[in-house]
């Protein structure tokens, strides 16, 4: 009975040491967070803020996470793009340094969302294109710079735009 306690305790020390570590160490270290904030772009309704998209690099899975938390989006079925240049009036072609096949580049990260009530919510992951050991794998960091639309699978109209800002890690609002 000793020895089970002894290797409990030797194993629940490691837990703890490995625990204290990862809350001890800085939050950068495992990836980046930004928020983007997102405002409809598209006529009679430019300005008009939707809400946040929270980018967070997934250090368990080493690929970005983006929560939504939009509002007064029109209800319907939208595409999620990440575009060259960091403007929302000019946000230039999707991001892909890889290539140009739709549906293979890099920027397209979420081909449909549905948009219902009026909010677009919810935590999706984004993943390669072609999902293997050594596919591209997106970050934040590599976001930072470029814009972020929210495009109609409907009438292929942009209906909303964000600019991943440059900068430090952000902490959750």
């Amino acid at each position: 009975m000793l020895g089970k306690k002894k290797k409990f305790h030797r194993v629940l020390g490691k837990i703890i040491c490995f625990v204290s570590v990862l809350t001890l160490w800085p939050v950068s270290a495992f990836g980046d967070s930004v928020y983007i904030d997102m405002e409809r772009v598209d006529p009679g309704y430019v300005g008009t803020p939707l809400g946040a998209i929270w980018a967070v690099d997934s250090w368990f899975l080493t690929l970005v996470t983006l929560n939504f938390k939009l509002s007064d989006v029109p209800d319907g079925s939208y595409q999620v793009r990440l575009h060259e240049a960091p403007n929302c009036e000019n946000p230039g072609r999707v991001y892909n340094p890889d290539g140009d096949e739709i549906g293979e580049r890099i920027g397209d990260l979420l081909p449909e969302m549905l948009a219902e009530n009026g909010t677009l919510t919810g935590i999706h992951g984004i993943k390669p294109p072609v999902h293997t050991a050594d596919a591209h794998k997106l970050t934040v960091i590599e976001m930072r710079g470029h814009s972020l639309l929210l495009q109609s699978n409907n009438d292929n109209v942009i209906v909303a735009c964000g600019v991943v800002r440059e900068g430090e890690w952000e902490e959750p609002r």
